[in-house]
């Protein structure tokens, strides 16, 4: 890469893993796209701070709001960036999703669409509209989580995830004559504003959690401290890896 400034887009970038991943970014001196959903609420406002820190900061952040779901917003948020002279992009973070929680024989046909559209269907196309901006040594970041790994009640997110991480198997052969490098983070349990709603979800979790006798709540940063990795050059001999990020919480019964 040339030594221009370094330039990351993260999906979902409004709160919890992906406001902590454009957080670290902007630390590091990246300039950040942060792709948001809503113009207004409380994801817009964290928006906003994280634009206030990388101004402080010395580097740019651009907004961009998109729902991902949608190949059209997409589209349109590539153009509106290269109107305010994004010429690359070097780093890809696909962090946005998008679930019901219920059981699977309980979903709808819109549902359905509604798992498809931003997992797995958004994530092709953001894939597709942006390496045609990345150069050579750029990288794709998947965030998953153990739904992939483990049947969790009432969260069909984790069939999506599963297929995400396949997704990034084969983008890593597909792009890899690009230069372009596709790993993920499947992230555990980390503490974010959906934590006790998860607790509400699946009752006894937390408990089971503590009786493994290890600390069993990550941190957003501690997943962010990974996708920075993953897109340096210290990282360049993983590729099309999934980054198992759990604080080994799996390894007691």
């Amino acid at each position: 890469m040339s030594a221009q400034r370094e330039t990351v887009l993260i999906t979902g970038a409004a709160r919890g893993i992906g406001a902590a991943i454009a957080e670290r970014f902007i630390e590091d001196g990246y300039d950040v796209i942060l792709n948001f959903r809503r113009a207004q609420g409380k994801g817009a406002a964290s928006v906003d701070k994280l634009v206030a820190h990388a101004e402080a900061r010395g580097v740019r952040a651009y907004k961009a709001q998109a729902d991902i779901s949608e190949t059209r917003d997409i589209e349109q948020m590539i153009k509106n960036l290269q109107a305010e002279g994004v010429e690359r992009i070097d780093h890809l973070v696909l962090n946005a999703a998008s679930a019901p929680f219920k059981s699977i024989r309980e979903l709808t046909k819109h549902d359905w669409k509604e798992l498809f559209g931003t997992s797995l269907i958004g994530n092709v196309a953001c894939i597709n509209h942006v390496v045609p901006l990345m150069p050579a040594g750029g990288t794709i970041c998947a965030i998953s989580g153990v739904g992939s790994h483990a049947v969790l009640p009432n969260y069909p997110l984790g069939l999506m995830k599963a297929a995400l991480e396949n997704l990034v198997r084969y983008m890593e052969v597909d792009l890899y004559d690009k230069g372009i490098r596709v790993n993920g983070v499947c992230g555990g349990v980390v503490k974010s504003e959906m934590l006790p709603y998860l607790s509400e979800m699946w009752p006894g979790m937390i408990e089971r959690l503590e009786s493994v006798g290890r600390r069993w709540a990550l941190e957003p940063m501690e997943i962010a401290n990974i996708v920075a990795f993953l897109a340096s050059d210290r990282s360049t001999a993983i590729r099309g890896h999934i980054v198992m990020a759990t604080g080994g919480t799996g390894l007691a019964a």
